[in-house]
């Protein structure tokens, strides 16, 4: 049956063309088979951001790969376990001897970890948020100054006082620093609410749990790697009218990340300038929770879905996988199957031409030829996730740094790389120790077979009797038919090597024993100052080390959580305020600040020194020595609204006692108009005076 088509002709009239039904199929087919070309297109599209990707971890893994990192890795993770690689072992094994490992490296490591954790963990923070040294003052504070100075000349005239232009120069000097410094209480004040938010938020974030994990990475391996903040959406329950809620809200997070998982583009000299890849697991339920978020692929999330059901989707990675899967305790790759789905996390730059061909839009890109800043998850031959990332300084969410690092490159030394000899000699010497040992505990026997009778063996048990033959014929008949010798014994000389090597890698780690309490000092460590200047000194390394830390992961981690805050909530902060990082001062002034200002409030603890700081100032002092010594000065330390309450109803009662006194009083009390104490030592210092008012203002007449 044919059916009639309406064509379009030159003439502007719609005329009927007879369609036989062969003619509509194949019209049909060719449809068809446009659209899937179109579709063939779009999967290209795909496959060709995602083999850029893919280029690029490959070009991260080969360049690892041959500069031995992957393998040095490795290394330190079997020292930190203490075991000796498959060829040592072979030799061991094929010698025949003791396969004892001393794990010195591996003591070293966790007494860094642990002097470390002291200086960042401990129950003060090792950073702060301080206000800027001059803070603005409110722009209309010059027009309330000059109000309030002609209401006070007013008030001066009205009592026939003549005020002359120095007293009111003077007034207005002095009402300009009163502003400045309640400007430089308030940016404090401001200041310490701000430390507190952004610490609420590192805690809420795991940011102090993943920064101890990171500490135990960092003398472990050639470079410890910490992230963050990533936002990711968790589920809060709220209580709306007796009945729990659940919503999911967005929240930042820290976390380690493992250094096996960590590449980067090859010939960066700072993580400022390099291209990131990073190995992440995810779960099923992750990606369904990324569907319909911004920068998610929808149907490329569905499609790792359903190739990764039930066992997970784990790709080869690098070289060392199998290695470090048994040696962390983990699944074997090659025998055991794993649900999780292996994904690759990009963070570098992408043009603007290949993300608007994945899908992104001419408002999202609106440059073609630039280079964006992105963050990219690719599953297998799948881009499902590219978002534009927001940091202003466009740099990577990662904070990497090394224990003994090396200038112009990420990768440094861990401590059992700079222990290696170390570690090396104490294993053979400890080693030779336990087979020399073994041998030397008993006699070596010796056994003339040829004089032993038949069915005679070697047992040996006392009373033993010998059946032998000696052939007279023979020579040496009188032969002795077992004998004994005793092989030497060498432990002290092997204990000795031992010994003195671990000693040099006291001198080598900058750790010495008695850092951790391991061993009795002599000499100057006999005293208590004495030690405290021994672990002075040899805390000089860990502060390079801590410095390191404080340049590389502290300080731009807390500067880009507070750029981060103040981009999305702009009424936050203040926007002047300085963080400071005070590690590594911390490590070294932490016990001298702590004397000095026991010290200080000895020294202070006179009637002169109290007049001039008032109680507001002694206040603040004691605050601070009770924040240090650990003590919750809120509780023991009342603030300045209430100090000054207290001076106030102090002064109150003294005025209404002076006022029961008739004027012929006694004759040994002050007169009304002259105070005693530290408040009259304190308005001798800062020249107060008071006006009509009853407050500090001009005094009239010069």
């Amino acid at each position: 049956m044919a059916t009639a088509q309406a064509i379009p002709t030159n003439t502007g009239r719609g005329l009927l063309r007879v369609v036989s039904n062969s003619d509509m199929m194949r019209n049909e087919a060719a449809a068809d088979q446009a659209e899937e070309q179109l579709k063939g297109d779009d999967q290209a599209v795909e496959d060709y951001l995602a083999g850029h990707i893919r280029a690029r971890m490959t070009d991260m893994r080969n360049f690892r790969n041959a500069e031995g990192i992957s393998e040095r890795l490795l290394g330190a993770l079997r020292t930190y376990k203490g075991m000796y690689s498959v060829d040592k072992l072979a030799q061991i094994k094929q010698f025949g001897g003791s396969d004892v490992y001393a794990r010195v490296s591996a003591t070293k490591c966790r007494a860094a970890t642990a002097l470390l954790r002291d200086v960042y963990l401990s129950t003060e923070r090792s950073w702060d948020v301080e206000p800027t040294p001059n803070p603005k003052t409110p722009t209309d504070i010059e027009a309330d100054i000059n109000e309030l100075l002609g209401i006070e000349v007013q008030q001066f005239a009205a009592l026939g006082e003549q005020v002359g232009p120095e007293q009111i120069e003077a007034r207005m000097k002095q009402l300009r620093k009163a502003a400045e410094m309640a400007a430089k209480k308030v940016a404090h004040d401001e200041a310490i609410k701000a430390g507190t938010k952004l610490d609420d938020i590192l805690t809420e974030g795991k940011f102090y749990e993943a920064f101890a994990e990171f500490l135990i990475d960092l003398p472990i391996f050639p470079f410890a790697v910490l992230k963050g903040p990533e936002v990711r959406r968790v589920m809060q329950t709220k209580w709306v009218n007796g009945q729990a809620v659940q919503e999911s809200i967005p929240k930042m997070f820290w976390r380690r990340v493992s250094p096996f998982d960590f590449y980067w583009s090859p010939g960066a000299a700072s993580i400022e300038q390099a291209e990131i890849v990073e190995r992440i697991k995810l779960t099923r339920a992750d990606l369904h929770s990324c569907k319909g978020l911004p920068g998610y692929n929808n149907e490329a999330i569905d499609e790792v879905l359903a190739m990764a059901y039930s066992d997970g989707l784990h790709e080869w990675w690098d070289t060392v996988d199998t290695n470090r899967a048994e040696w962390e305790d983990r699944e074997r790759w090659s025998r055991t199957a794993t649900s999780l789905i292996d994904t690759a996390e990009f963070t570098g730059h992408i043009s603007g031409q290949m993300l608007r061909e994945w899908g992104k839009s001419d408002s999202e890109i609106p440059d073609p030829t630039k280079e964006y800043f992105v963050t990219a998850w690719l599953i297998d031959r799948y881009v499902i996730k590219v978002q534009i990332n927001p940091s202003t300084n466009q740099r990577a969410p990662y904070y990497t740094t090394a224990f003994e690092q090396i200038p112009g490159a990420l990768i440094g030394y861990g401590l059992t790389d700079l222990m290696d000899d170390v570690q090396t000699i104490c294993n053979s010497s400890a080693r030779a120790m336990v087979n020399n040992a073994s041998i030397s505990s008993g006699p070596q026997v010796v056994i003339n077979d040829n004089v032993l009778q038949p069915g005679e063996n070697d047992d040996l048990f006392p009373w033993k009797r010998w059946h032998v033959d000696f052939d007279p014929s023979m020579a040496g008949a009188s032969a002795k038919p077992i004998d004994f010798f005793q092989p030497n014994m060498n432990a002290t000389e092997l204990m000795g090597i031992f010994k003195e090597w671990s000693i040099l890698g006291d001198e080598i780690s900058s750790i010495p024993r008695y850092m951790t309490g391991n061993e009795k000092v002599g000499g100057a460590g006999r005293t208590a100052s004495g030690l405290a200047m021994l672990m002075g000194n040899a805390s000089k390394t860990l502060q390079n080390i801590a410095a390191s830390i404080d340049r590389d992961v502290v300080s731009p981690a807390i500067h880009d959580l507070y750029n981060m805050i103040m981009l999305t909530e702009p009424n936050a902060f203040r926007g002047d305020e300085q963080i400071v990082v005070k590690g590594v001062h911390h490590a070294v002034k932490r016990e001298q600040d702590r004397m000095r200002q026991l010290e200080f409030l000895q020294l202070t603890a006179n009637p002169i020194d109290q007049a001039i700081m008032g109680p507001a100032g002694r206040a603040n002092v004691l605050r601070s020595v009770a924040g240090n010594l650990g003590l919750e000065h809120e509780k023991t330390i009342p603030d300045d609204d209430e100090i000054q309450a207290k001076i106030k109803a102090q002064e109150q009662a003294a005025q209404a006692q002076a006022g029961a006194n008739p004027e012929g009083g006694d004759p040994r009390e002050k007169p009304k108009n002259q105070r005693a104490g530290p408040e009259a030592a304190r308005e001798e210092v800062e020249g107060d005076f008071t006006g009509p008012t009853g407050r500090p203002g001009m005094r009239a007449g010069g």
